[in-house]
């Protein structure tokens, strides 16, 4: 009887084949880790639950990346911050009239169309990363701007509502980049809430300016 052994070579070619990593199994892990990043938070997401998310075993999720951190880095590019700040200062100086650029905003809200979960991580879920400190400096850099806009410096108290003002804008950014579906609902949504917000802002800065010049404030 004849027999047949199996060839070293066809064995080792069976176990490369079967090692072979799929782009678009990377690409899934990648949308599963950014989706739980921005509704969850980075150091709320397991890679258990990124798996589960991308409809995959833990254990092929580590054969595409080492590390929870890496993920991250690959989602939430390194210089997303210093272009984000760019885009943000553009669009406050048009609104103040030093700029004629009438396309800030259509450049940072097409910014915030194009990476949402991205933003959302950077503006609201940055506990334990190395963006940890954005959301906090996001709320400085807009009262900044409103403090170089003004005569005279605001008061603790004035400050406070500043800060007060800006986190709640943050957290309402996050959220419409967090649960819109598609880019045409994060404009429409965006748009939106400038519409009611531009307006608040102004009536803000009015009072700021009264109180600075010692008149009375509005009554409620």
């Amino acid at each position: 009887m004849v027999r047949y052994r199996a060839r070293p070579d066809l064995a080792r070619a069976a176990v490369l084949m079967a090692q072979v990593l799929k782009p678009e199994m990377r690409a899934r892990i990648e949308r599963a880790a950014l989706r739980c990043f921005a509704d969850r938070g980075f150091a709320g997401t397991s890679m258990a639950e990124i798996a589960a998310a991308a409809g995959t075993a833990p254990a092929n999720v580590y054969r595409y990346v080492a590390s929870k951190e890496e993920l991250l880095a690959a989602v939430v590019p390194a210089d997303l911050p210093a272009r984000h700040d760019r885009l943000l200062d553009a669009r406050v100086a048009a609104l103040a009239g030093q700029a004629a650029d009438q396309g800030a905003a259509d450049e940072l809200l097409e910014f915030w169309s194009a990476q949402p979960l991205a933003v959302v991580v950077l503006l609201d879920r940055a506990e334990g990363t190395p963006f940890e400190g954005y959301p906090a400096a996001f709320v400085r850099r807009l009262v900044a701007h409103v403090e170089r806009s003004l005569d005279d410096p605001p008061s603790p108290l004035q400050r406070e509502m500043l800060d007060l003002v800006f986190d709640n804008t943050r957290r309402a950014i996050a959220r419409i980049l967090r649960t819109a579906t598609e880019r045409d609902h994060v404009r429409e949504l965006v748009v939106a809430f400038w519409s009611y917000q531009l307006p608040g802002l102004d009536g803000l800065l009015a009072h700021l300016r009264d109180r600075a010049e010692g008149r009375p404030p509005a009554q409620l």
